[in-house]
């Protein structure tokens, strides 16, 4: 019985060890929309990593990933935050639309 618990045990943490140690690994990044500009607009992190749009301009802003013509893409409003994890690696290009500001481009690059 207690070389059982043992077993138990020891496959337990074989499994959930590696998934509690994935998020520790993934590294944060931040943009920062502000009313007209982007900081840190252009950045490269690596699979697995979170990127956060922090939106600081006060008013609303539309973030959209641009893929081919044609394909539909996912947008959003940031009123506050949005986190993203990129998890392939490639080139994502992104833009963001504010109401009285011009149109923002960025790009996040997956190594």
């Amino acid at each position: 019985m207690k070389t059982r618990r043992i077993i138990v045990a020891t496959i337990s943490l074989l499994i959930l060890l590696p998934m509690a140690l994935s998020g520790a690994y993934a590294a944060d990044r931040e943009v920062v929309v502000l009313l007209g500009s982007l900081r840190e607009a252009h950045i490269t992190v690596d699979r697995g990593d979170r990127v956060t749009w922090r939106n600081a301009s006060g008013e609303k802003a539309h973030l959209a990933f641009v893929q081919d013509p044609g394909v539909p893409h996912p947008e959003v409003w940031i009123e506050g935050t949005m986190m993203v994890s990129l998890d392939q690696p490639g080139t994502y290009e992104y833009h963001v639309h504010q109401p009285h500001a011009k149109i923002l481009h960025g790009r996040v690059t997956v190594k």
